[in-house]
């Protein structure tokens, strides 16, 4: 007996190992992420590695049935998946379920819409990242799923808005993370394109706001690019056409949308009657006027196509030209039709006279559409002149939020002194696993004599790429809106009279709230500043060094380029204090500023090869540059290094890798609110403590084991005195080593 204790105890050691990573589980505790965590874009369960066994309802089995057509989830070639969720219907009860085989005898692939199961399987992430991922289980191919008594019926959907995962284009993984996997239903929705990146992506949905979400397609039936034989394509709704309702299950996609970013939060509908279609307005397109430039003695005829929907074939009941004087109230003029262009025309008006309209048609069901579609944010709009040469103001001058010029399509002259030429943002193009990235050349032309903004423009076109700085120009080209830029489109090289040097004119000098990164399209106290030479005078603070298009930073450091963590060349800066986001585009200027987007050039992994490379925490004493919008984003373009100023606190590799360090707290001074950051080599007890001048510990911060790893710890200061305080850093290695770090850092209030 004694010789077979300790093999009994060794058994009983393994198998408490065993039970500690494989446990019964709720999907809620699998899925479950603190709020701390998703308010940086952090999404990856805590539960990752560990193999639990749960129960759960079929949303979609792997098999999704409809009548006698049965289609694969995912299209799975060498793998089945079903999605399923808790029975009690709580948030962070859904989850994707994947068996790695197709032939393993394990009853997944019968599995049934509604059925009740029991399963095990060992959390992952897909990609395994920390955050754009979806959370499953990987199933464990040598036990037998067990079906459990119950009537067979799907989950009840739950009501959500396309807002709890989207704000115009900024993913809200607090609000939304709690539904991936989950069976929803979206009500009253407008649909807009497709994504430019693949042709799962069928459509955007749109709320009323603008916010929006993609449609993706995994069910197979609602495909318009199936690999599968046999199926038939899908024909998606027309843009624009109502959808009434669409149920389905929320996916964290982790998909570059083609457009600079990621649309993590996607709904996949599963059967053919999840997606209801209502009556569809008519559409209104191509609306002009004539003249483009109206005089004080014009009339202005106002055209445009208008049919009604494809989808759901009606008829056009009436067409009305809605148009104001100076913001005075709204005249209606009932539109003539000759076919599908209708017309209306308004009176002419005295010299200088603001004119706002917009066109309202409505078929003979009472649905309408207008255009432009959000009339409290943005009108058509053009001021009485006497002619069309006009200022770089005039162009770009809006009286309300759409950031539309008043002139859009029509021809102008106008003159500026160019302050950006093709050797300062060349055009850029960059291929990497992750994608191509690729941005135009431009030239800008600013008006020195305007004031407090709208007075730089873009001049797009070949016939521009002679000219340098300095020179004073007089152009003629057509206005056109691209991607959010008012630029002017320049035809031939007569378009363009070279007057002389000129002055370029002096940067306007604001902070980085003033161009912040949540401020959208259109915006005016931004909108203004659009080509414009502006300047950050102070000491700025690189606070994100990889800022992605829609979403929290996505590395602490300056990482490559891939698939799953895209790095667009783009960084944000805060002024201390401020603690406001500006966006800063590195990419399209002609500088050696880099952060890591190109392995070529320096990055984490090497930082000998060429370019300045930048890290999280830098100082910039100053930093200026052009205005641009791209990708949904205001971000500054420095032009050379000459627009950059000292960067201080560049932290070498080695530093990182190999040794304990405390950095200086940022802000410094602050109030309240400010960052300390910590490095540790090696895993370590570690103590982080905040002492006034008397000696006495007012906070204490860290207190206990911590992995190795970079750590950064964020102090409120709401309820401390204003003065000087000392934090401390103690730190004891498991073998007996300790390092301590005392600095100072003052509140005021």
């Amino acid at each position: 007996m004694k010789r077979i204790i300790p093999y009994l105890l060794g058994l009983a050691a393994i198998m408490a190992v065993g039970f500690y990573f494989l446990y019964n589980a709720t999907i809620m505790e699998v899925q479950t992420v603190p709020n701390d965590s998703l308010l940086i874009g952090h999404d990856r369960s805590l539960k990752v590695g560990d193999t639990v066994t749960v129960t759960g309802r079929v949303v979609a089995p792997p098999l999704v049935k409809a009548g006698i057509d049965n289609r694969v989830l995912l299209r799975g070639t060498t793998s089945r998946t079903a999605y399923i969720q808790d029975t009690t219907g709580a948030v962070f009860g859904g989850i994707i379920v994947r068996q790695p085989s197709i032939t393993a005898n394990t009853q997944f692939t019968s599995l049934d819409t509604g059925s009740k199961v029991t399963l095990r399987g060992f959390v992952a992430e897909f990609p395994d990242i920390i955050s754009s991922g979806s959370t499953q289980l990987t199933l464990d191919t040598t036990v037998i799923v067990t079906e459990l008594p119950t009537i067979k019926k799907r989950p009840t959907p739950i009501n959500v808005n396309i807002t709890d995962f989207d704000s115009l284009g900024t993913v809200r993984f607090v609000t939304g993370e709690k539904y991936e996997g989950m069976y929803v239903q979206m009500t009253n929705l407008t649909i807009g394109p497709q994504s430019p990146n693949g042709a799962r992506n069928i459509r955007r949905l749109l709320d009323a706001n603008g916010n929006f979400i993609y449609l993706r397609d995994f069910s197979n039936f609602f495909s318009i690019a199936p690999n599968d034989t046999g199926f038939v394509n899908w024909t998606p709704p027309s843009i624009g056409a109502i959808v009434t309702s669409i149920r389905g299950v929320i996916i964290n996609s982790a998909y570059a949308d083609g457009g600079g970013g990621l649309y993590p939060f996607v709904i996949v509908p599963i059967y053919p009657n999840d997606l209801v279609l209502g009556n569809t307005p008519p559409f209104i397109s191509s609306v002009n006027r004539i003249p483009g430039v109206p005089k004080p003695v014009n009339t202005v005829q106002v055209n445009a196509v208008v049919a009604d929907t494809l989808d759901h074939p009606l008829s056009v009941d009436s067409c009305q030209l809605f148009y104001r004087v100076n913001k005075g109230a709204y005249n209606r003029i009932a539109m003539t039709p000759s076919g599908n262009i209708y017309s209306g025309t308004m009176p002419a008006q005295t010299l200088g006279t603001l004119v706002e309209y917009f066109i309202k048609a409505k078929d003979n069901q009472g649905a309408f559409r207008l255009s432009p579609s959000d009339t409290g944010k943005s009108t058509y709009f053009y001021y009485v002149r006497t002619n069309d040469t006009m200022t770089i103001k005039d162009i770009q001058y809006t009286p309300n939020n759409g950031g539309f010029s008043g002139y859009n399509g029509y021809d102008v002259t106008t003159e500026g002194i160019v302050t950006c030429d093709t050797s300062d943002i060349p055009a850029f193009s960059f291929t990497s696993v992750g994608g191509t990235q690729t941005s135009p050349r431009r030239v800008i032309i600013q008006d020195g004599s305007i004031a407090g903004g709208w007075s730089g423009l873009w001049i797009n076109g070949n016939a521009t790429d002679p000219l340098v700085k300095g020179q004073r120009v007089r152009i003629r080209g057509t206005v056109e809106e691209s991607n959010g830029m008012t630029r002017i489109n320049i035809a031939t090289p007569g378009d363009i009279q070279n007057l002389g040097t000129g002055t370029v004119p002096a940067f306007e000098v604001l902070t980085p709230a003033v161009v912040a990164d949540n401020k959208v399209d259109g915006d005016t106290t931004v909108e203004k500043w659009e080509s414009v030479l502006i300047r950050f005078n102070n000491q700025c603070v690189i606070s994100c060094v990889n800022s992605p298009s829609l979403s929290g930073c996505t590395s602490e450091f300056p990482i490559p380029d891939t698939s799953f963590r895209r790095n667009y060349g783009e960084i944000f800066v805060v002024y201390p204090g401020e603690n406001v986001e500006a966006r800063i585009e590195l990419q399209d200027g002609n500088h050696s500023y880099v952060n890591g987007w190109d392995p070529a050039k320096a990055n984490y992994y090497d930082t000998t090869l060429a370019g300045d490379l930048l890290w999280k925490w830098d100082g910039i004493n100053s930093l200026q540059g052009v205005l641009y919008y791209a990708f949904g984003r205001y971000k500054l373009v420095p032009r050379t290094n000459a627009d950059f100023g000292t960067v201080i606190g560049i932290a070498p590799i080695t530093e990182i890798a190999t040794a304990f360090w405390l950095k200086q707290n940022y802000p410094n001074p602050f109030n309240p609110t400010t960052n300390i950051v910590y490095n540790l080599p090696v895993n370590a007890e570690v103590s982080l403590k905040v002492y006034n001048l008397l000696g006495q510990e007012v906070l204490r911060l860290v207190d206990g084991i911590q992995n190795k790893g970079r750590y950064e710890v964020k102090i409120n200061g709401s309820n401390l005195a204003s003065g000087m305080y000392i934090y401390v850093m103690d730190a004891k290695t498991f073998e007996g080593d300790k390092f301590r770090e005392v600095k100072k850092m003052v509140l005021v209030k």
